[in-house]
């Protein structure tokens, strides 16, 4: 079994189509889609659109949670916080009328997470979630020790016990995951964690879009492969700065250069 599961395509339509045909082209038996589909980009009704026809499975993330019921801002926030979440909050709402009622209520309709069992047993489960098993928020970060050696700092330690309050109710092989845009894998007691990064806004350093191919074998469970695609990037930066949405200067700073 071969599963392809791509994530955090935030609008952006160049890279979705680049990496389609990228993933067509590896034949998989199931093509999947783990949340953030269309807010941050360009083109988002066309990017729902597609993965919609594209995709055999998909689930929501927070950005498209945000679509239909952005967040409110809370009483105590400082101003910079204010800020963001306000500049947030209206390209959420012009993502809403780009898309339209129908494809809000669509988006609406995405399950929270889709499991895929390889056999009969719950332990070999593939479980594809937004950000983790509970919520599409919370962030499970890499290991220090892989933040400081791809990413020459640590954004953020957190041990193994750290994570089990997300993980501890969970039973699979592997949870595949995007939100962090930071492709990785690590164990977490019998657990692999696959961060399939993103196709969009990369966290990484490198500019291409990113899937994970996932294969599972009877004698050797579940295998994860990084797949790196690059596209025009330039493209939907002039896209961006022709369709001019709210804060598009500011989306713009959000991409690579």
């Amino acid at each position: 079994m071969r599963i392809a599961i791509y994530s955090d395509v935030h609008g952006n339509l160049t890279a979705l189509q680049t990496v389609l045909a990228d993933i067509k082209k590896q034949a998989p038996d199931l093509i999947a889609f783990a949340g953030d589909l269309c807010m941050m980009g360009a083109r988002p009704k066309a990017c729902l659109e597609m993965a919609k026809l594209e995709t055999d499975i998909l689930i929501y993330g927070n950005t498209d949670e945000f679509i239909h019921t952005p967040p409110q801002v809370p009483d105590d926030a400082t101003d910079e916080q204010r800020q963001r979440m306000e500049s947030f909050n209206e390209v959420a709402s012009w993502t809403h009328d780009q898309l339209g009622q129908e494809h809000v209520a669509w988006l609406q309709r995405l399950p929270f997470s889709h499991r895929v069992g390889p056999t009969a047993v719950p332990i070999d489960d593939l479980l594809i979630v937004h950000a983790n098993p509970l919520d599409v928020n919370q962030v499970m970060f890499p290991t220090a020790e892989f933040q400081q050696e791809q990413l020459g700092k640590v954004q953020k330690e957190q041990s193994d016990e750290d994570l089990r309050p997300l993980l501890e109710t969970t039973t699979a092989g592997i949870i595949a995951f995007g939100h962090l845009h930071i492709p990785n894998v690590r164990q977490w007691e019998d657990m692999i964690l696959a961060n399939i990064s993103s196709v969009n806004l990369p966290g990484d350093g490198d500019e291409r879009a990113k899937y994970g191919l996932l294969t599972w074998r009877k004698e050797e469970g579940w295998m994860v492969e990084k797949r790196l695609v690059a596209y025009n990037l330039h493209q939907e930066r002039e896209l961006i700065s022709f369709i001019k949405p709210p804060n598009w200067q500011w989306l713009l700073e959000q991409m690579p250069k």
